[in-house]
């Protein structure tokens, strides 16, 4: 099945030839505090992201009984389904598109009432083909993350997903850890999956900083998703140390839009602001010596000075034999009405 090369989220193209998708990724970084959610679209919003994205779930239809210090670790990052009503007017007065990550089928169904314009699907569904297809069943957008997953596994999810017939789908190179080493992040893969599988690819980012996802930018990534928060140094989380904030999101934003200006076509020539430039950047013949009307010109008579305002260098071979019509005073730039 051949997936779609662009598709739309809340009227907002993504694919090839267009500009970088970029989703806050507040996942759970409100800590059981709506009031913390809003302040987190406010992030998102006033750094001029693209989307800000939560994540839903219940911990008990999430996490089984034996996993005790999980199930106590989310419970207070967990909010009720309702609160996501709330967020979602308030995502829709600031103007910021709002979706999640649904966890387990109960926060999907729920989720699906929302009537997001999008669905993110989280890296821990490896191998949970049937979760992917229900997702990517119920028609919308479908982002997934693969983090953790092999190659052979990318392609399994992708069937999966191309038997419901949705072909709005982008797949997000992903490592899974908090923070994720340099020398694993191999940002190549973003190229990589694109050609193998021709589907929209981007980078979800588990790094501490912006260079990453800004180096993903130039790699081609058509969607980065960087997490953020308001709070550091939480005892059991792992989220915040791999985010952003007021002081470097809008930093990211900005300089991934400068970048994806600076990729260009490809096109090789000189631009509109270096033609102002041609004339005092390069250079042209100049006299080394004083010379008379009726000289001929040699090799020992010329140097190459800025400014590019007469005979360019590569004209040397045309120059030299010919004689000069007029007095010209050493360390003066020779222009061909000034040759016989």
């Amino acid at each position: 099945m051949k997936f779609n090369r662009q598709f739309s989220i809340d009227g907002r193209e993504i694919g090839q030839d267009c500009p970088v998708y970029i989703i806050a990724e507040a996942g759970v970084a409100h800590f059981g505090s709506i009031d913390k959610a809003f302040k987190l679209v406010d992030l998102a919003r006033q750094s001029g992201a693209d989307a800000v994205k939560f994540q839903i779930f219940q911990v008990d239809e999430l996490i089984a009984a034996e996993s005790k210090e999980w199930r106590e670790r989310l419970a207070t990052r967990c909010l009720p389904h309702e609160d996501f009503y709330k967020i979602q007017s308030y995502c829709r007065e600031q103007g910021i598109t709002f979706f999640a990550t649904a966890h387990d089928e109960a926060s999907l169904e729920f989720l699906s009432k929302l009537d997001v314009p999008a669905y993110k699907i989280g890296s821990g569904e490896v191998d949970n083909w049937p979760f992917l297809a229900k997702v990517a069943s119920l028609g919308k957008p479908v982002i997934f993350s693969t983090g953790m997953y092999t190659l052979a596994k990318v392609e399994e999810a992708l069937n999966a997903i191309a038997e419901t017939g949705n072909k709005d789908i982008a797949l997000l190179h992903c490592i899974t850890n908090y923070p994720a080493p340099a020398d694993e992040i191999n940002l190549r893969s973003i190229a990589e999956l694109h050609k193998r599988f021709e589907v929209i690819t981007g980078y979800s980012d588990h790094t501490r900083g912006i260079h990453f996802p800004l180096a993903a930018v130039a790699l081609g990534a058509k969607i980065i998703e960087k997490h953020i928060t308001l709070d550091y140094n939480i005892p059991n989380a792992q989220d915040w140390k791999v985010s952003c904030s007021w002081d470097d999101l809008p930093q990211l934003v900005e300089q991934a839009r400068e970048i994806e200006k600076g990729l260009g076509t490809g096109a090789i020539g000189v631009s509109n602001t270096e033609m102002d430039n041609l004339a005092w950047a390069r250079k042209s013949l100049v006299s080394a010596v004083d010379l008379k009307k009726g000289d001929i010109l040699s090799t020992d008579k010329i140097i190459c000075k800025r400014p590019g305002t007469g005979i360019a260098p590569s004209q040397l071979h045309s120059v030299i034999g010919k004689k000069i019509n007029k007095h010209l005073a050493a360390d003066t730039v020779i222009h061909w009405q000034d040759l016989e």
